[in-house]
């Protein structure tokens, strides 16, 4: 069967975080090329760290990881000539069992595949014995499980119940007993009982740097937290729209031919709930504890950054100096390394690939400054916010906008604000720190030292500069919205101006998988579900909007504003979690396609057009792209391939 472990031994780059891309390090090290056989791939400590590298690699198939810029929601938009399978499975309902027959980086292939390398270094490890220092031997093969347990879990969260491979299938395995999609309760609890397994064998840090990145007993702690989270929420959890789906052949013990409890379970929660705070507890036992600003200042400062532009804001005064500072420490917070004093992140990687070009160039203005050699230099300017995330950031007093009754009126958001830019809109004033520090627009500065250290400023209906125009710029190269991200976009990265030359080697930072805030959100969530314990849910809440530099939630001010525990908690995920991936899953496990990802939700400005005047820029635009949602996006297909391989295989509904 094609999705597991083939013979041929692929080669892989490592996909852990390393301290060491700034030097070398041996786990950056490959996969031996294809051999007759297999007896001497592990043979001692060297190759079976090399060999345990690679299970981590699969980590790094840009393809296949969905947690970033490549896999989105209502967040942003992409020009429609970009058209990754992943977008387009998002949003225009393109992706089927047919048009991924044959990709060999459809996730479903990439997962298995990492599912199946895993399980082959644990029986290459037993069965080879050998010469291996004892405990050496027990953290490799806990590592190898819990990489095990995580692709099970990536596998799990995207294409719902899925067939468990727990040890290698050999070659001529007859069709007939490969194992087909077990019950999702099945497969939850089969991932939690690996990470069990090996919580207490790894340790809780590593005292070399060049080790982070590899599988801690707070990683797996963080990890079972999210898989118990994912399983209590309403998709898993009750709310299942698919009500008749079930196997046809295939049976899991103890569930028949069920693949989805339709029944909601509170224990769900509860279970999910111990597991957070067992995450939490554990991480900041470690050390972990939210980026702020006294460490970003440090490095703003040895790095030579003014303070950004905030515009309405007086510079001039305390409380403009500690905002200033708060959005710079925000913009630093998803790029600054453990080595730069960011204790927040509890499990990341190192992937060029994904933090140089899908997050970092794909936000960037298409313009940023003219070379030496008479050339436009800048990104690719395609990662567009929509108009709902500008809309659904806090205003200064930490609540949206249209509940905001300071805040000006909604007929008059994209009118001009009167500054001395007046480009800037009133929708893009008075607005929290997370907004300046990760969503650029029309008159904002994006960055203080970008253009080579000076600041470069926003001019979107310029088409020399910012805006669209396909004859200069391209027709892959401009904004669908009128908006830009900022967030991944180091703030120490600058164009020189000579050539093509950058010094983007500088500011290469680690891609964050967990991190601390994440947690507490988790937390949080699971009491506001439960609704057993609001003094809980809001301190971990809280800790988020402090950091944040917006007023906390009290139970009275959330019923001055009518609003719930859970869509407070639910809100604030909206935007601290922004572009961090989450955003894809949290409406899928809550059910919510219909409501945010129906065509009428995908609105920008009328940014498509070269040169328009202000008020036709500034005119909410439906996104003329063909997005549509159907209730069996909630879950990806299998290949039409995959079926036939595999007799004990159903398709996900409605494909």
């Amino acid at each position: 069967m094609k999705m597991f472990y083939k013979k041929k031994l692929y080669t892989v780059a490592v996909a852990l975080l390393s301290l060491a891309f700034f030097g070398s390090c041996d786990y950056l090290d490959v996969v031996p090329p294809e051999q007759p056989d297999t007896k001497d791939m592990i043979i001692d400590d060297q190759s079976a760290l090399r060999n345990l590298y690679a299970c981590y690699g699969y980590l790094q198939n840009g393809n296949a990881d969905l947690n970033f810029a490549k896999i989105v929601a209502d967040e942003v938009v992409f020009p429609q000539e970009w058209g990754s399978d992943a977008w387009r499975l998002a949003q225009w309902n393109a992706v089927t069992p047919s048009s991924i027959d044959g990709n060999t980086n459809y996730p479903w292939v990439v997962w298995y595949n990492g599912i199946g390398y895993c399980n082959l270094f644990l029986r290459l490890i037993e069965e080879n014995n050998p010469t291996l220092n004892p405990n050496n031997k027990a953290q490799y093969i806990a590592e190898a499980k819990f990489l095990k347990a995580y692709y099970h879990f990536r596998a799990l969260q995207t294409y719902g119940p899925i067939p468990i491979i727990d040890d290698l299938l050999r070659t001529n395995i007859p069709k007939e007993e490969v194992p087909g999609r077990f019950h999702f309760d099945y497969c939850v609890d089969y991932i939690v009982g690996l990470l069990d397994e090996v919580m207490n064998v790894l340790p809780a840090q590593y005292a070399n740097n060049q080790d982070f990145g590899r599988a801690t007993s707070v990683i797996v702690k963080a990890l079972k937290a999210r898989v118990l989270l994912t399983a209590a929420s309403p998709l898993w959890n009750g709310n299942f729209p698919h009500r008749s789906w079930r196997n046809d052949k295939f049976e899991t013990p103890g569930y028949g031919k069920e693949l989805v409890s339709l029944q909601y379970e509170e224990r769900k929660w509860v279970r999910a709930r111990e597991a957070c705070l067992d995450a939490i507890q554990a991480a900041e036992a470690d050390g972990a504890a939210l980026y702020d600003v006294s460490i970003s200042e440090t490095l703003r400062q040895n790095q030579a950054i003014p303070l950004p532009h905030i515009p309405g804001l007086d510079p001039n005064t305390a409380e403009g100096e500690a905002f200033r500072q708060k959005v710079m420490m925000l913009r630093y917070m998803n790029t600054a390394r453990p080595d730069e004093g960011n204790r927040e992140t509890i499990w990341a990687m190192t992937s060029a690939w994904a933090a140089d070009e899908d997050m970092r160039m794909a936000s960037m203005p298409h313009y940023v400054l003219t070379s030496n050699e008479n050339q436009n230099i800048g990104g690719w300017s395609g990662q567009s916010p929509t108009l709902y995330t500008m809309e659904n950031f806090y205003t200064r007093n930490g609540v949206l906008p249209e509940e905001d009754p300071t805040f000006i009126d909604r007929s008059a958001w994209l009118r001009s604000a009167g500054l001395s830019n007046s480009d800037i809109v009133n929708l893009n004033v008075n607005r929290e720190p997370r907004f300046y520090a990760w969503l650029s627009f029309d008159g904002d500065e994006y960055s203080p030292v970008i253009a080579n250290r000076t600041p470069l400023y926003i001019e979107m209906r310029n088409p020399l500069r910012s805006g669209y125009d396909a004859a200069i710029w391209g027709t892959r190269n401009y904004s669908v919205t009128g908006f830009l991200n900022k967030k991944w976009v180091h703030p120490n990265l600058n164009y020189t101006g000579i050539g093509w030359g950058n010094n983007f080697g500088a500011t290469t930072y680690p891609i964050t998988l967990i991190r601390l805030g994440e947690l507490y959100l988790n937390l949080a969530e699971c009491n506001a579900r439960l609704g057993s314990n609001t003094t809980e849910a809001l301190d971990y809440l809280n800790r988020i909007r402090r950091r944040a530099g917006v007023p906390e939630w009290t139970v009275s001010s959330l019923a001055q504003y009518n609003k719930s525990l859970l869509n407070a908690v639910l809100e604030e995920r909206f935007v601290e979690l922004y572009l961090e991936g989450h955003r894809f899953f949290d409406i899928r496990r809550y059910a919510q396609g219909r409501q945010y990802l129906n065509p009428d939700k995908f609105v920008g400005l009328d940014a498509v057009r070269r040169a328009p005047s202000f008020s036709v820029f500034n005119t909410p635009t439906k996104i003329s792209q063909p997005f549509g949602w159907e209730d069996r996006l909630y879950l990806m297909p299998i290949s039409n391939s995959e079926l036939y391989t595999n007799p004990q295989m159903v398709q996900a509904p409605g494909y």
